[in-house]
């Protein structure tokens, strides 16, 4: 008994270990197929993509730090860009809005908000890795700390992707419970315009929640290279 009791429980931390190594195999498809067509991608191509994804998150509910976590980007970045851009920041709003709608017709229906879901534990998931502690990374998913908890002590799952994304972690936590944004640069291409039309994202990063999320600088040739926080 206590043999099998093993075997399910090292199936389930390889499960685990999996998922939250594969958080970013979507994002790593889309930069290989990126590269693939044309080489290392713009700064406008990486500020347009992580928008996207920031868009998604506030769509099935998230809040703006979710949202942020979800774009790879810091809140202040993310803030940056809303004020900077006015139809981005609209873009935002109609996501917002559409949750809501969404969250009092699940209200209505009683079922399930949809920011409550897959999307939102991968915000979680994602916090945790890279720094934040469980109450902390629980708000930017949409949970309470105590319905979290309930959620944890009722599945087994949901325990094991946290303790998995514990172990990922590659930098030592802040004691602030704050996300990190620490996973390093990688190259993008700085077209002539495109430091102008995305502000905020060629800057350095400053290691904190609220730091930038690039580094750029000047290159031989007359352009620019960009490292940008991956």
């Amino acid at each position: 008994m206590e043999r099998r009791r093993a075997a399910c429980a090292h199936r389930l931390e390889a499960w685990a270990d999996g998922v939250v190594a594969g958080l970013d195999a979507q994002e790593d498809v889309e930069r290989s197929l990126s590269h693939a067509l044309r080489g290392d991608p713009s700064l406008r191509e990486e500020t347009a993509v992580r928008r996207a994804d920031a868009l998604r998150a506030a769509a099935l509910g998230l809040g703006p730090a979710g949202c942020a976590v979800a774009a790879g980007v810091s809140h202040r970045m993310l803030r940056n860009w809303q004020e900077q851009d006015p139809a981005f920041a609209a873009a935002m709003t109609a996501a917002a809005e559409l949750a809501e709608r969404e969250r009092e017709r699940a209200a209505q229906a009683e079922t399930a908000a949809p920011g409550l879901g897959p999307a939102a534990l991968r915000v979680v998931l994602k916090a945790i890795r890279e720094g934040s502690v469980q109450s902390s990374a629980a708000t930017l998913g949409g949970w309470s700390e105590q319905s979290f908890l309930r959620l944890r002590r009722k599945s087994p799952e949901v325990a094991a992707l946290l303790a998995a994304a514990r172990r990922a972690r590659t930098k030592k936590a802040d004691r602030r419970g704050r996300p990190r944004f620490e996973r390093g640069y990688r190259l993008v291409r700085v077209d002539e315009g495109d430091m102008g039309s995305s502000a905020g994202v060629g800057r350095s990063n400053g290691g904190g929640a609220d730091g930038g999320g690039a580094a750029s600088g000047s290159v031989p040739g007359g352009g620019a290279a960009a490292a940008s926080g991956a």
